[in-house]
């Protein structure tokens, strides 16, 4: 059984039956192996085992800058395809290094195919070659199996921890916690335990780069990793690219570059860097990186520095990114004057809602249904009336949720009945979420909210005036302005004139997520601690202004015209 396969035993669930087909020709009397299935994983595995090759422009990027010196010693703990490797010898040469010099690159890797390409990719000889070892990185021990260096170079696995076996994942956690003196959440990805094992390997004054999932900047289980870069390392900087770029095909996680040099003095600024990598070469992401005031007046991006004492861990690193605006004046989190619940969570969509065809198809009674909004596109503007839900009936779409809190006995000779009936001879009752319901058949109890919003978006995510009163499933969150605050519908306009400016947008991208191809996702939690504007503070002209640059941005929107200059306006009003 090869190395990989030892480790795709770690891997829940992991499909067999994938057939690497190794050849052999001859190149002058030496043999010459050729992997005909270059991607050892299937596309649909790639994220169960979380391999991802490193783009050639990324590489060279990285390896120049951490790589100083010819006789560096180098490791890249996660071999895969070789470039890293390549890149470092590349490197090396540019350092006029001599061929002994070579023998410093050492790869570990755990799948035994992915070794033997490399070594024949790279035509190193023999001597060179027992550098490049097949084993499990994470068993790997400092100055045992590789020395100590000078630069590592690394793109981890990406496996996430429900993938992994739970004894490995225990076992590994528990080592990886009494080295470090960490304590690990056991949702972590695998990458945090690599990164966290690598240090071991590296020399005080050492570099260290790492491309990796940019999750860890804000979920819960990055907060312990987080710690760790803070307490053992420089961080010079952190590089993201443009959400609407990904550095690997069929990878929905945004990714990030992070730069690390082991050293005791950590009273420096952080480089929060984000780039656009289409318009940058590895020379220009380089010489960024070393001088930010080359960014002014271009598109490559944006730089924020932030002092390393300075870091939050448990705070989302993600508003680093981002002029720091939230402590501005007269902004006030979003949950000191309004409430924020999500959407109704059905666990079966397509039995609890339904259109007007399939309502008189089932002859469901009306009293056992209320409107609803299913989908974000189903509300593309910034106010939702009866006009647009009347015109959802007549395009066919599902408005209705069916719901009841009646027992069946109660429901007897009704028409919901027998549907209640056919949902169960599909098993919906026995779902998870509906399981939990007593009856399955009822809903999440919700009053409709005067403002929805958009919780996932791929551009500008949409805060609406509910003004038919609809119920939302939970492609959105209610938000329920308090009504000692907010007590008129001209306050109310004023209100959502504010939360729809470009102010809360970039706010948003702070405690919100955002995922590759620039995905949004803001959680009710997230969204309760945006900063908004303090009503208190606003004069009464101010909020009539404010009403009626709310009604404008509506019209403007329904009809497909620019909004930029009355978006500034609700700025300068909001803002000021």
């Amino acid at each position: 059984m090869s190395s990989f396969n030892i480790f795709a035993k770690h891997i829940a669930g992991a499909k067999r039956g994938l057939t690497i087909n190794l050849l052999f020709h001859q190149r002058g009397n030496k043999s010459s192996l050729k992997v005909e299935n270059t991607t050892i994983v299937a596309i649909e595995e790639q994220k169960r085992f979380g391999k991802f090759e490193t783009p050639k422009n990324i590489a060279e990027f990285i390896a120049k800058w951490a790589i100083r010196k010819g006789d560096d010693l180098i490791l890249e703990p996660c071999v895969g395809s070789g470039i890293l490797l390549s890149e470092a010898i590349q490197q090396l040469k540019r350092f006029h290094a001599s061929n002994e010099a070579f023998k410093n690159v050492y790869g570990v890797d755990i799948d035994s195919v992915a070794v033997r390409r490399v070594v024949e990719k790279l035509e190193l000889d023999q001597s060179m070659s027992s550098n490049i070892i097949c084993m499990d990185f994470l068993r790997t021990i400092p100055n045992k199996e590789i020395p100590l260096v000078d630069v590592i170079l690394c793109n981890p696995p990406y496996t996430r921890h429900h993938y992994l076996e739970k004894d490995y994942k225990r076992e590994i956690a528990k080592e990886i916690e009494e080295k470090s003196g960490l304590e690990l959440s056991r949702q972590s990805s695998i990458y945090v335990h690599f990164l966290i094992h690598a240090s071991r390997f590296l020399k005080e004054k050492g570099r260290m780069a790492f491309i990796l999932p940019s999750n860890f900047l804000d979920v819960n289980y990055g907060v312990a990793l987080k710690n760790f870069l803070i307490d053992n390392f420089r961080i010079a900087a952190i590089i993201l690219f443009s959400k609407a770029e990904t550095l690997f095909l069929n990878v929905l996680t945004t990714t990030c570059i992070v730069l690390l040099e082991k050293k005791k003095n950590k009273n420096g600024g952080v480089r929060f860097f984000k780039l656009s990598l289409s318009s940058l070469s590895p020379q220009n992401l380089l010489s960024v990186t070393k001088n930010p005031r080359l960014l002014v007046n271009k598109s490559w991006g944006t730089m924020n520095e932030i002092r390393q004492t300075s870091l939050d861990p448990v705070k989302k690193w993600n508003c680093y990114f981002e002029p720091q605006i939230e402590a501005a004046k007269g902004l006030i989190p979003l949950g000191t004057i309004a409430k924020v619940k999500r959407g109704i969570a059905t666990g079966a969509n397509s039995f609890f809602t339904l259109s007007n065809d399939e309502i008189q198809n089932f002859g469901i009674e009306r009293r056992f249904l209320k409107s609803v909004l299913v989908r974000a596109r189903n509300a593309p503007f910034l106010d939702f009336n009866s006009e647009d839900f009347q015109k959802l009936q007549d395009k066919g779409k599902k408005v209705w949720l069916v719901s009841s809190d009646l027992s069946k006995d109660a429901l007897y000779d009704t028409n919901l009945l027998r549907y209640i009936k056919r949902g169960e001879t599909k098993g919906l009752h026995r779902r998870y979420l509906t399981s939990s319901r007593q009856p399955w058949y009822s809903s999440e109890k919700r009053n409709s909210s005067p403002i929805i919003f958009t919780y996932m978006s791929r551009k500008q995510p949409r805060f609406i005036s509910n003004e038919a009163k609809i119920l939302v499933l939970n492609t959105f969150h209610f938000v329920y302005p308090e009504e000692k605050v907010i007590k008129t519908r001209m306050q109310l306009k004023a209100f959502l004139a504010c939360l729809n400016s470009n102010q809360t947008f970039s706010l948003l991208k702070q405690v919100g997520r955002i995922y590759s191809g620039g995905l949004l996702k803001v959680e009710p939690r997230e969204l309760e601690r945006l900063p908004v504007t303090d009503f208190a503070s606003l004069v009464k002209s101010d909020i009539e202004a404010l009403a009626n640059l709310f009604e404008q941005l509506c019209l403007v929107i329904r009809m497909g015209s620019c909004d930029r200059e009355i978006r500034k306006e609700i700025d300068r009003i909001a803002c000021r």
